[in-house]
């Protein structure tokens, strides 16, 4: 599994060539448009409660820690519990 995670690692950060002004304010304009709009800031927040609470569980499970469990409730806040040693 090590290997795996090392090996996408790897290729994840591994020097690329830099973003084109393009696309750069693409995509400053798509986080604007998801975090001002109305329409879209609800369903945003609960995307972004997602991505954090799965980083907290990627870390977990990196670390050698068992996962128990992920709560995402509907006022938007999140709750990511692991089990395991509390120091490395």
């Amino acid at each position: 599994m090590y290997d795996d995670v090392r090996t996408a690692l790897a290729g994840a950060l591994d020097r690329q060539a830099p973003p084109t002004l393009e696309l750069v304010l693409l995509a400053g304009a798509v986080a604007l448009a998801l975090v001002l709009l109305p329409q879209l800031w609800p369903r945003t927040r609960h995307v972004v409660t997602i991505a954090h609470e799965g980083g907290h569980a990627l870390i977990a499970l990196l670390t050698g820690r068992r996962l128990a469990g992920i709560r995402l409730h509907s006022d938007t806040s999140g709750l990511t519990t692991s089990v395991g040693r509390p120091t490395g």
